[in-house]
C-alpha cells in the first residue's frame, strides 16, 4: 500500500447540528441519466433569437451544456409563531430561473429541498415554443435525502429533469417557499451548479423589522448592491453576473472561503409595539442553543451503573477521563439525526447510552454527562469544523456545524470530541484545530480556540537498512506513525475483518509497489491509542536492482510519496485543500560490499516555502550510503495563488525522487 497522501483514506463521519440549506450538487448531475430515460423531450420551437444567443454563449461557455440565464429570487417578510410557540419572523420566497441549452441534446436535473423548516408552496417546471412559456402538467418529483449515513433526515428533495432537443431552447423554474423560521434561512450561494449569467438576490424589509446581510468573499467579484426605502419598506438587492459554474473539483477548498455569499441576520423585530430579540449579539445564538440543549432532560442517575463499570478499577484520575472518552468513541455508534427542532436538541444521555448510537450532540451529551457523574468539571460545546470560516462573533447559526465536550481539567481545557475514533486525549482531529469553540457554563458562555498542530506533530516516519549481496538487495524497514496519521492508520485498520488484516500491513511496507516484498511484518500495541503505531518487517528489494555491464543502478528511494495528483493543470479553477498538516520523514540505507563504490550521487536538493518545505540528500560513508529526505507541509491549503510556486515544488521532489545512482567496481 502507498503511503497515505494529505488526507487519502480518512473515514471522517458526516456531521449535523444545522440544518444545511445548501446540499451539494453531487444529487444533480447522478440524476441525470437515469431521468431522462424516463422524460423524453417534448417538441418546442426555438425562435431565431434563442438560437443565436445560444451560439453566442456556447463560444463563452465551451464545456458547458446549459446556462441560467436568468436567476432571480425575491424575498419577504412577516410575522408569525414556530413550532415551539415561539413568535418569529418568517420568510416567504419567490425564484424565477431561466434556461438556454447551448447544444443540439443537452439537459440538467433541477432540485429544490425542503424539510420542517422550508415548506415547497409553488414548484413547475414550463417550457418555451416560440414566444410562449408552457407549463408541464407534472408535479417534480420527490425524494427523501436519507441515506445509509444518516439515521433520520427530515430533509427531502423535489426535482424536475429537464432536457433539451435543440440548441437555444429555453425552460423556466418558479418556485415558492415559506420558511417557518427565519433563523434557518442562513446562507445564499451566488454561484450554481450551472453558468449563471444573472444571479439576483432581493429582499422587501419591512421596517418593523432589523435585519443585517454579512457579505463574505465579495473582494474581487463584481457585485452590484443597491438599497431603496420606499412606503414602509427597504429593498435590498444584490446582482452578480456572467458567473461560471460552480464545479467540484478534488481536494477543493470550502466554497465558503472562496465564493461570494450572504449570510441574513436577523437581529431584531416588532410585534404589537413587543420588540423581540433575534440574533444581534453572539449571547442570543448561545442563548437559543442552550434553550434547545436543556430540552434533552438528562437523567444523571441512569448513567451510574455504566459509569462504575467504565472506570471499576482505575483510581488515577488521568485514567479515569481516557477511560470514559474512549469507552464512547469504541461503544458508541456515530449516527446522524435531522428532524426539524428535534435535529437540534442533543438526545438525552440516557438515551443514547441505551441505544448505543447517537449523532455528535448526542455523542457530547453523553460523553459531557459521564465526566460531570464522574466528578470532572465537562461541558457541551458547539463548534465549526474548518468547512466553515466564520467567527463565534458571527450571530448565525451557520458558524457550528458540530458538537463535542470541553473537559476542564488542572488549568488545561481538552476538546473531547467522541465522532474522532482513536484520537487520544490531548489530541485533536485537524477539522476543529484553530477553530472558536462555545462552551456552555449555565446561563453564560465561554469562547475557546482549539490549539493548532504543527506538521511535525503529524508524520510519518520510514527508516529502512539494506544491504547488497550480488544482485539480491534486502533489509529491514520501519514505520512509525504519530498525529492525524496513526488516528487514520487506526481507523481504517480497526474497522478491518481480521483474516484482511495481516494482508493490509504487509501491503502497508511494499506500498503497493511490484518490486517490493515483506515478509515477517510485527506492529506496536495496536490496541494503545495513546502510543505511536509502528509497523516493521523484512523487505526484499532485489527486483529492483538494474544490472547494465557489470554496473549496478538503483533508485534507493523506491516509495517516493508521490503528491501528483495534487499537481493542478490548466483547467482547475480552485485551490486544494489537504485535510490537515504533516510531515514525511525518511531515512533509508544501503551497505554494498567491499571492492565497490558510488557514482553519480545527486546533489542535496532544498526546497523552502512559506507552507511547505522538501530537503534531500545522499550522504556516502565508506561502503554506506544513506538518503535522508524530509517533506513538511505546513498548511494545510494550497491557493490558486500559489499553483505556479507548488508546481515548481512537486516537479522537483518527483525529479529527486526518480534518481538512479550506480553501483561500480573499482
Amino acid at each position: 500500500m502507498k503511503k497515505p497522501l494529505p488526507g487519502a483514506g480518512r473515514h471522517l463521519p458526516p456531521v449535523v447540528v444545522a440544518t444545511c440549506f445548501n446540499r451539494p450538487a453531487q444529487f444533480l448531475f447522478l440524476s441525470i441519466i437515469y431521468l431522462f430515460c424516463f422524460y423524453p423531450a417534448k417538441s418546442q420551437v426555438v425562435s431565431s433569437d434563442d438560437e443565436a444567443e445560444a451560439d453566442r454563449q456556447a463560444r463563452i461557455y465551451k464545456d458547458d451544456n446549459v446556462i441560467c440565464r436568468s436567476s432571480h429570487h425575491y424575498f419577504t417578510f412577516d410575522k408569525g409563531l414556530n413550532a415551539l410557540k415561539d413568535k418569529v419572523v418568517i420568510v416567504q420566497e419567490e425564484a424565477e430561473l431561466q434556461f438556454l441549452s447551448l447544444k443540439k441534446y443537452s439537459g440538467i436535473t433541477y432540485p429544490e429541498f425542503y424539510n420542517k423548516f422550508i415548506q415547497l408552496k409553488t414548484f413547475q417546471k414550463a417550457v418555451k415554443s416560440g414566444s410562449k412559456y408552457l407549463t408541464s402538467d407534472r408535479k417534480g418529483i420527490d425524494r427523501s435525502l436519507t441515506d445509509e449515513n444518516i439515521f433520520f433526515d427530515d430533509s427531502r428533495v423535489q426535482y424536475y429533469p429537464i432536457r433539451f432537443n435543440d440548441k437555444g431552447s429555453m425552460a423556466r423554474i418558479t418556485v415558492k417557499k415559506e420558511y417557518t423560521d427565519a433563523k434557518y434561512l442562513t446562507r445564499l450561494f451566488f454561484h450554481q451548479a450551472y453558468p449563471t449569467n444573472e444571479q439576483v438576490f432581493e429582499f422587501k424589509v419591512p421596517d418593523w423589522l432589523s435585519v443585517d446581510f454579512k457579505t463574505y468573499c465579495f473582494d474581487g467579484n463584481k457585485i452590484e448592491r443597491k438599497q431603496t426605502a420606499k412606503g414602509g419598506y427597504t429593498t435590498y438587492v444584490f446582482t452578480m453576473k456572467d458567473l461560471p459554474a460552480h464545479k467540484g473539483e478534488f481536494k477543493q477548498i470550502g466554497r465558503a472561503y472562496t465564493d461570494p455569499h450572504i449570510i441574513i441576520q436577523i437581529k431584531s423585530f416588532e410585534i404589537k409595539g413587543e420588540s423581540i430579540q433575534g440574533f444581534d449579539k453572539t449571547a442570543d445564538v448561545y442563548n437559543w442553543n442552550n434553550r434547545l440543549y436543556k430540552m434533552c432532560n438528562n437523567d444523571p442517575e441512569k448513567l451510574k451503573p455504566t459509569l462504575a463499570k467504565i472506570t471499576g478499577g482505575v483510581s488515577n484520575d488521568l485514567d479515569k477521563i481516557k477511560a470514559i472518552y474512549y469507552w464512547v468513541q469504541d461503544k458508541i455508534r456515530y449516527i446522524a439525526y435531522e428532524d426539524g427542532y428535534s435535529g437540534y436538541i442533543p438526545a438525552s444521555a440516557q438515551e443514547v447510552l441505551a441505544n448505543k448510537y447517537g449523532d455528535c450532540k448526542g455523542m457530547a451529551n453523553l460523553l459531557t454527562e459521564l465526566l460531570k457523574a464522574a466528578g470532572y468539571d465537562a461541558r457541551f460545546t458547539w463548534i465549526g469544523t474548518r468547512a466553515l470560516p466564520y467567527p463565534q462573533s458571527l450571530p448565525a447559526l451557520c458558524v457550528n456545524n458540530h458538537a463535542i465536550s470541553t473537559l476542564y481539567y488542572k488549568g488545561k481545557e481538552y476538546f473531547l470530541d467522541a465522532t474522532e475514533k482513536y484520537v487520544p486525549l490531548g489530541e485533536n482531529a485537524y477539522r476543529i484545530q484553530g477553530k472558536e469553540a462555545m462552551v456552555a457554563n449555565g446561563d453564560k458562555f465561554e469562547i475557546k480556540t482549539v490549539p493548532l498542530t504543527t506538521g511535525n506533530d503529524h508524520k510519518i516516519f520510514t527508516k529502512a537498512d539494506f544491504t547488497l549481496t550480488n544482485d539480491l538487495m534486502k533489509g529491514k524497514i520501519q514505520v512509525t506513525l504519530t498525529g492525524n496519521e496513526r488516528k487514520d492508520f487506526h481507523q481504517y485498520y480497526q474497522d478491518l475483518p481480521i483474516s484482511g488484516r495481516e494482508k493490509f500491513l504487509n501491503g502497508y511496507l511494499e506500498f503497493n509497489n511490484d518490486n517490493v516484498q515483506a515478509s515477517d511484518v510485527k506492529t506496536s500495541d495496536l490496541s494503545n491509542r495513546d502510543i505511536p503505531v509502528t509497523i516493521s518487517g523484512n523487505i526484499d528489494l532485489s527486483n529492483a536492482v538494474q544490472a547494465i555491464s557489470g554496473d549496478k543502478y538503483i533508485n534507493l528511494d523506491f516509495f517516493p510519496k508521490t503528491l501528483e495528483r495534487y499537481m493542478p493543470n490548466e483547467k482547475r479553477k480552485s485551490g486544494y485543500d489537504l485535510d490537515y498538516v504533516l510531515s514525511f520523514d525518511d531515512e533509508f540505507s544501503l551497505t554494498i560490499a567491499a571492492g565497490q563504490h558510488f557514482s553519480d550521487i545527486p546533489e542535496k536538493l532544498e526546497l523552502k516555502q512559506n507552507g511547505y518545505e522538501f530537503s534531500g540528500e545522499y550522504v556516502v560513508s565508506g561502503n554506506k550510503i544513506t538518503l535522508k529526505k524530509q517533506l513538511v507541509l505546513k498548511n494545510s491549503t494550497i491557493t490558486t495563488a500559489d499553483f505556479e510556486n507548488w508546481k515548481k515544488f512537486l516537479e522537483s521532489i518527483k525529479t529527486f525522487s526518480s534518481y538512479f545512482f550506480s553501483i561500480t567496481t573499482k
